[in-house]
């Protein structure tokens, strides 16, 4: 009865020790296939909706908020519509160079799509 007790633990340890090594080698062959990249591109930004940090207007630069690949990302942000944008306005990035966006409102973009 002892050595059998004593079979089945030995058994038990092994073969927790085979799938265990088993579940960290599937994980690191699936980790090996994936690309880890923050590289944040203009395709990334362009098109997303944002939230105004720092208030700004056609003639001052502001700050908004996009979310970015899961990420909230802070931008200089530029506008070429006549009004000007308070802190917590919805904005649309419709361009970007050197890590600053232009932005026009969603109100806009919304009117453009019901034309």
């Amino acid at each position: 009865m002892q050595n059998l007790i004593l079979i089945v633990a030995g058994i038990s340890v092994a073969v927790g020790i085979v799938l265990g090594a088993l579940v960290v080698w599937l994980i690191y062959i699936q980790r090996r296939r994936e690309v880890v990249d923050s590289l944040v591109r203009i395709n990334h930004v362009v098109g997303r909706s944002g939230t105004v940090e720092i208030p700004f207007d056609p003639k001052t630069q502001g700050k908004v908020c996009v979310n970015v690949k899961g990420s909230l990302v802070d931008f200089v942000a530029f506008t070429d519509e006549p009004k000007g944008f308070r802190q917590g306005d919805r904005v649309f990035v419709v361009g970007m160079k050197a890590n600053k966006v232009w932005v026009v409102s969603e109100d806009s973009i919304g009117n453009v799509k019901n034309q």
